[in-house]
């Protein structure tokens, strides 16, 4: 088997771009013939254990996540340069009254594998969809993990500065630059850390706040992210220029948010109807 250089990949995509590539592939079967430490980051959210709701019907469960998935974050694991971060978004369904812990599991199971748990970020939804609820409230947050390859992976939060929130008269006490480290207080009050950057931009934190995607779902794809999500890390992570890789591609929200911030992006989808939303996409930009 041999490996495939990026000619390789353009010539077997889908669709491809300057940047590019789609490839309606098992993901596998990809990933497992890239050269090794070829990819800066690894972003992808895989099928959740929701039997029934993809196009294929089919249950991933425990034994998919045992079985494929694992040979899949070992092959991850092979093909991330030293310097390389794993962003894995996941989130266990309910089972009756109790809650999955398959997401904590992965953890764990990825450690085994070499991986290093380098932080755990909360994407909360502010504006959950709605639904029915017994003995659980709306579901309003996800998890997504970073697992890096060596303790030297590359963070740029330079990147990723938000505007700051202050008030009137904190603005005025703040115009200028904090310190580094310096303990802030935040209009909440809660006096976490914070970075602050300038009197009006401040490095994020680990809650990540985006609105769900709501937006026309042709495919009826029934777990898509928002471009927001994959573009954080991309730029937390990575430099215009480098690879970033998502090999449960969908409907190609990580080659959106990847091609946009001038990053080489390679996806690979399974399902071919998923995949097919990706040049409409693109071409609105």
């Amino acid at each position: 088997m041999h490996e495939l250089a990026w000619d390789d990949l353009r010539a077997m995509a889908a669709h491809r771009t300057e940047l590019g590539a789609l490839l309606v592939a098992d993901a596998l079967d990809v990933v497992a013939r890239l050269p090794s430490e070829s990819v800066d980051l690894v972003v992808t959210s895989p099928p959740y254990d929701r039997q029934g709701k993809y196009r294929d019907g089919r249950a991933y469960g425990r034994d998919w996540y045992e079985g494929f998935f694992l040979k899949l974050t070992a092959e991850v694991h092979r093909v991330l340069a030293p310097h390389g971060s794993f962003v894995l978004n996941y989130r266990s369904r309910r089972t009756g009254s109790e809650r999955g812990v398959l997401q904590y599991e992965l953890v764990f199971w990825l450690r085994e594998q070499g991986f290093l748990f380098a932080e755990d970020f909360v994407w909360g939804k502010p504006s959950p969809p709605p639904g029915r609820f017994n003995r659980h409230l709306k579901d309003a947050v996800e998890y997504c993990f970073q697992f890096a390859k060596s303790r030297q992976w590359q963070f740029f939060p330079e990147q990723c500065l938000a505007p700051a929130r202050w008030d009137a008269a904190d603005r005025a006490r703040r115009r200028k630059l904090a310190h580094n480290y310096e303990r802030v207080s935040e209009p909440s009050g809660h006096g976490r850390r914070r970075v602050q950057a300038g009197p009006d931009l401040v490095r994020p934190s680990t809650l990540l706040l985006h609105e769900p995607e709501f937006g026309p779902n042709p495919t009826a794809h029934p777990c898509r992210f928002p471009v927001d999500l994959p573009a954080f890390f991309i730029k937390l992570l990575t430099l215009p220029g480098q690879v970033v890789l998502d090999p449960f591609g969908g409907t190609g929200t990580t080659a959106v948010a990847a091609e946009g911030l001038g990053r080489r992006w390679l996806l690979t989808e399974a399902d071919a109807g998923y995949a097919a939303a990706l040049p409409g996409r693109l071409a609105g930009g």
